[in-house]
């Protein structure tokens, strides 16, 4: 699927820049540059997801499924820098509309000119054809169970959104230049720029905090904990006396799990190996656990905690 939405990004990027140059309209220009980004996204990440995959078992023992989460995180920096000297542009650019039907409506006379916007048949197939693709992208992607496809999925929501915002203002800006409507309304070109630039850098930055929070070992969801201690307690009830905690973080994109069960003091240590270890290979085979760690006791009068340090 990453594949796909590479290809589809280079080809709607190429058909925007088309759109772009002959247009001269800065939402759709700004629309050109979270294409561009979202280019960077895809190879970005294929180029994690091959990295994963082939891993060096010895300098990597835990995995690199962190990558993943990382990768996401630099995304959202190089797409809110993006967005910003789009917002820096386009500020300009609406400083200077102002200023014109200022000294318009003024005595004063002033030399700059209204920028020339061309929304022909061009730009409009090529905002359009965007549009619908990213939407087909979406569906696609959302139904993936992947983080990396939740952040493909939510940018591919999000290029529907400012791909419709930019198409409707470089019309609005053009038929405003062609007096069809008030000329006032040209402001709504570098305005509709900086709406699209300032909802993508709140996207993204949603997005990373939340990478940044599962980096740093958030506490599991309590539905997520309920279920993993619905396996846990299902597991050998024979012999599995108590059950003295379970606790799961994020691990980047998956669980770290750690689990303290009680067992009968005068089991044979064989036996207590297999148990835990069986539990341990029946937790790691749940797709969203990275690693799970089964700790075996015979008495539960001391706090689990009291066993480990503070970090």
């Amino acid at each position: 699927m990453t594949m796909v939405s590479l290809i589809a990004n280079l080809v709607l990027l190429i058909l925007k820049i088309v759109g772009a140059v002959i247009s001269r309209s800065l939402s759709v220009i700004s629309s050109v540059v979270d294409s561009a980004v979202d280019l960077l996204t895809s190879l970005i990440l294929i180029w994690t997801a091959r990295k994963i995959k082939h891993r060096d078992s010895y300098k990597y023992p835990g995995g690199r499924t962190r990558l993943e989460p990382i990768a996401i995180v630099i995304l959202s920096v190089i797409m809110c820098s993006a967005s910003v000297q789009v917002i820096f542009e386009s500020g300009e650019t609406l400083d200077q509309d102002i200023e014109y039907f200022t000294h318009k409506n003024g005595s004063n006379t002033s030399s700059y000119s209204l920028p020339h916007i061309d929304m022909s048949i061009v730009p409009i197939v090529s905002m359009a054809v965007t549009i619908v693709t990213k939407a087909i992208l979406f569906v696609l992607c959302y139904r993936i169970k992947d983080p990396s496809m939740y952040a493909l999925a939510e940018d591919h929501r999000n290029d529907v959104a400012s791909n419709i915002v930019a198409l409707a203002c470089g019309l609005l800006a053009y038929n405003a230049l062609q007096g069809k409507i008030k000329q006032e309304v040209i402001v709504v070109d570098p305005v509709g720029a900086i709406v699209i630039s300032v909802y993508i850098i709140i996207a993204w930055i949603l997005q990373a905090n939340t990478q940044v929070r599962n980096l740093t070992g958030l506490a599991a969801e309590p539905n997520v904990l309920q279920r993993f201690t619905h396996i846990i307690y299902n597991y050998r009830p024979d012999v599995v006396t108590k059950i003295d905690s379970v606790q799961a973080s994020h691990y980047g994109t998956n669980y770290f799990i750690e689990v303290d069960v009680g067992l009968r003091g005068s089991m044979p240590l064989t036996e207590a190996h297999d148990i835990g270890g069986g539990l341990q290979t029946q937790l790691e085979s749940i797709d969203d656990i990275e690693r799970a760690f089964v700790h075996l006791d015979y008495e539960f009068t001391h706090m689990p905690a009291v066993e480990h340090k503070d970090v």
